[in-house]
């Protein structure tokens, strides 16, 4: 699979034929321990992460040939340091790249002035052990809580699987997205992680898949 099959454009689930889209923050355990207090739950932000954890390491076996995709709105001044946390996390070697690039045609509806763009990192030629997986997510789950570290702010991550034809993108604590070229590839994580599917969406998921 090339770095552009799948547009990289949040909601992906919704913007690709083959997709799964899975609760990842558990509803049943709450996000608040004492919400008057404003004391978070630290039982519901370890549930998301081994959720998170798990998804990705059925879709990301150890010797895939992966990328990894940082990416933040810019107004022409704000760019992607090396020392940002994500890339912090990836190990790269002599045979590892990291490409910057931008981008105008990425919501593009709402980019208002020529100067605004979406500035990307693209760390290439990985494997899911090049990289601390597991702080990624919980930086992604992180997100919308300012009193939680680590995050990565307003940015989006997507992991891009090129041998088997998939991208997983954890949008934050409530739920991830993994599409794929095709629906097959997908098959292993409905059958595994059928119960953390999003029921808002399950009907849809459920009609696709049981076509195969």
């Amino acid at each position: 699979m090339s770095q552009n099959e799948i547009k990289l454009e949040r909601p992906l689930f919704y913007n690709n034929p083959f997709g799964l889209r899975f609760e990842i923050g558990p509803t049943e355990i709450g996000v608040w321990a004492n919400r008057e207090r404003r004391q978070l739950n630290e039982k519901y932000f370890n549930a998301a992460l081994e959720r998170a954890q798990s998804i990705f390491d059925t879709a990301f076996a150890s010797s895939d040939d992966i990328s990894i995709v940082y990416q933040i709105f810019s107004d022409g001044r704000r760019r992607i340091k090396k020392k940002c946390y994500v890339l912090r996390q990836i190990n790269t070697g002599s045979t590892k790249e990291i490409a910057f690039s931008d981008h105008r045609d990425l919501y593009s509806g709402n980019l208002n002035y020529k100067c605004e763009f979406w500035h990307r990192a693209t760390a290439s030629r990985l494997t899911a052990e090049d990289a601390n997986i597991n702080k990624i997510l919980l930086a992604l789950i992180n997100t919308d809580f300012g009193s939680r570290h680590p995050s990565i702010g307003s940015g989006e991550c997507y992991f891009i699987n090129h041998t088997k034809g998939l991208v997983l993108n954890l949008y934050d604590d409530r739920g991830m997205d993994v599409v794929a070229l095709k629906k097959e590839t997908l098959l292993p994580l409905y059958k595994t992680h059928n119960e953390w599917l999003l029921n808002y969406d399950r009907e849809h998921i459920d009609q696709v898949f049981s076509q195969i």
